[in-house]
């Protein structure tokens, strides 16, 4: 789960949840699906799911970009 401040979303922050099965600089977004589980007027809980890795496993990590 990815908890995000409205404030820096508002700003234009982007969150992006990303896998690689390898760690070999191939990150990737294909089948992550978010949902906000809840959203109090400051924070927004955020659920990322994604499909298994080929080989039972996956590497995930949390891309934040600033605001342009």
């Amino acid at each position: 789960m990815l908890k995000q401040p409205l404030a820096a979303v508002t700003a234009g922050t982007v969150f992006t949840v990303e896998w690689s099965d390898t760690l070999a600089n191939d990150w990737q977004t294909t089948g992550v699906s978010e949902s906000i589980l809840s959203d109090n007027g400051t924070v927004q809980q955020v659920k990322a799911t994604l499909p298994a890795g080929s080989a039972g496993h996956r590497f995930v990590h949390l891309k934040v970009t600033a605001p342009p």
